[in-house]
């Protein structure tokens, strides 16, 4: 066997392998939902449960406990990987399921309180543990949908990386990867804006979250450090409060805010940039702003000035919606 062949040999053999590893994860997956749904859940929805559950749990905290699992479990039990596939086929399978995918930001956004509850009521959730003869306990399960998603992204690049040595047809892989990559951004993100305290608007009528990330800002010559949320119609400005026990997450105490058809930018030099808040032609505020660092100083710019274009358009439409037709001709 020549030495080219014995390379090729290696990678489609990599290959076979990263293949039988996504079927038995994902076979082992849906094992470990099953219990969470059949042992822990079911309990839930007897008359008489075979281990007696506390009352205030029973009445209202369960379904913070279990959220949707129930969905995740049935939806990957019948329409994801269930048998082995060519890798074009299994891109096929995850690009046909990103919707679905979605329903992981619901399950994300809840994690904290999930394990919380489980905690405090340990007793309860160990004895159910003993009964049905598991040796992982509850919130063990309940940790495994948060690791899956990246899972899926590291065994699709893994696929990859072989077919494209061999120039096979790697590019529907790389599509099913760049899906998961986004729907853990947006699972993040969603989770990210369920954690803003203190905004008093409904944070859903804000539009698409579109960048989210750290930016100091000056005025009146006191400088802060914000966690900054831009949204398609507005700019909310936080403080990040981190995590102060085992069982929380980050979260974001609203300081103030800028409606985006209110708001200009200009760049002072390369690490810095006003941003000026204007109220019927009266400057009602300007922030000098510096992002951590020049990579992150030009998203900021660039993520800000593409939403003060689509704004002026937004008005330009209202305004004359001929405006619109001639850009489209264009």
């Amino acid at each position: 066997m020549s030495i080219r062949n014995s390379k090729k040999l290696k990678k489609l053999q990599h290959l076979e392998n990263v293949i039988r590893e996504l079927i038995e994860t994902e076979e082992n997956y849906v094992k470990n939902l099953s219990i969470v749904v059949e042992c822990y859940l079911q309990e839930f929805r007897f008359p008489y449960p075979r281990v007696s559950i506390p009352s205030d749990l029973r009445e209202r905290k369960a379904q913070f406990v279990f959220v949707n699992i129930e969905d995740i479990y049935f939806w990957h039990k019948e329409a994801l990987v269930k048998h082995r596939q060519s890798p074009k086929e299994l891109a096929k399978v995850f690009l046909k399921c990103e919707s679905q995918f979605h329903m992981y930001a619901k399950y994300f956004s809840n994690k904290d309180k999930s394990q919380f509850i489980v905690s405090e009521y340990e007793s309860y959730f160990d004895a159910v543990r003993k009964h049905f003869n598991q040796k992982l306990d509850l919130n063990n399960f309940l940790c495994i949908p948060i690791q899956r998603l990246p899972q899926y992204q590291l065994l699709l690049k893994e696929m990859a990386k072989p077919l494209k040595e061999m120039e096979g047809d790697w590019r529907p892989i790389c599509e099913a990867q760049s899906m998961i990559a986004r729907v853990l951004t947006t699972v993040n993100d969603f989770t990210a804006i369920q954690r803003i305290n203190d905004f008093h608007g409904d944070i859903a009528d804000q539009g698409k979250l579109v960048y989210h990330n750290f930016l100091t800002c000056k005025h009146n010559e006191k400088k802060t450090r914000f966690y900054v949320f831009l949204f398609t119609r507005i700019i909310i400005f936080t403080k990040k409060i981190n995590p102060k026990g085992k069982y929380s997450s980050a979260t974001y105490n609203y300081k103030l805010e800028i409606p985006m058809n209110k708001v200009t930018i200009k760049e002072l030099h390369s690490k810095c940039f006003s941003m000026i808040y204007t109220e019927r032609n009266i400057e009602v505020m300007n922030l000098i702003c510096f992002g951590e660092n020049q990579t992150i100083h030009k998203l900021w710019m660039q993520k800000i000035n593409e939403q003060i274009r689509m704004q002026r358009e937004l008005i330009a439409d209202l305004v004359n919606p001929l405006t619109e037709c001639e850009r489209e001709v264009v």
